[in-house]
């Protein structure tokens, strides 16, 4: 899988994990001091607060099977946008609010001609052109002041790890949290052409569109 993954904020299917663990937890406590209290009555049965502890680990254990499937589900979902995400015709890749890489498909590594593991991580700047980056982060910029899924769209000179120059198309958008911060920023990367038709006969780019 090219999708980076890993990340500081707790996703759902995170949470879920630290109820299940803490529902687990409490029955692991709580169930034996039920057990071993029943031992103790003569006709080994429960007084009102043990049946009330109970009644309570039985609904923590339905709770627990219902979070169980719901994370099955949120697994099953993420592989399918995974798989959507790296097999996409399209160069994607996602970075954090300063512009490192997070995520790229197998499309932006071909584009790019960079190995996955050593884009994630770099400044995606570092593959646009030199004479290209200030209009490029101008762009990025801007996306400051849009709301969460408006792009931004614009043409750039982008520089593939092996040095050659292509022209691409850039579509950008933004996600934001819940205080209206920039999180991630998402680009897509079209070929405006072939590496090999985007150079003139001089070795230049054969048009510049902005």
């Amino acid at each position: 899988m090219y999708a980076a993954r890993s990340g500081i904020a707790m996703t759902r299917r995170d949470r879920i994990e630290w109820l299940l663990t803490a529902i687990h937890a409490v029955e692991d406590v709580v169930q034996p001091k039920i057990d071993a209290r029943r031992k103790q009555k003569p006709d080994g049965g429960a007084d009102g607060q043990d049946q009330e502890l109970q009644i309570c680990i039985e609904e923590l254990r339905v709770a627990a099977e219902e979070l169980a499937n719901l994370r099955d589900n949120l697994e099953a979902e993420r592989q399918r946008y995974a798989e959507l995400f790296d097999f996409a015709p399209e160069a994607y890749l996602e970075t954090d609010a300063h512009g490192n890489v997070r995520e790229a498909n197998r499309a932006a590594v071909e584009l790019l001609r960079c190995p996955h593991e050593h884009l994630v991580g770099k400044p995606l700047v570092v593959f646009v052109a030199e004479d290209e980056r200030r209009n490029f982060r101008a762009k990025l910029g801007a996306l400051e002041k849009c709301a969460a899924g408006a792009t931004v769209d614009w043409d750039s000179k982008v520089r593939t790890r092996d040095g050659r120059a292509l022209w691409v198309h850039v579509r950008a958008s933004v996600a934001r949290d819940a205080g209206g911060r920039v999180v991630r920023v998402r680009c897509m990367l079209r070929s405006l052409r072939k590496p090999e038709q985007n150079r003139g006969a001089r070795g230049e780019p054969a048009h510049e569109s902005r």
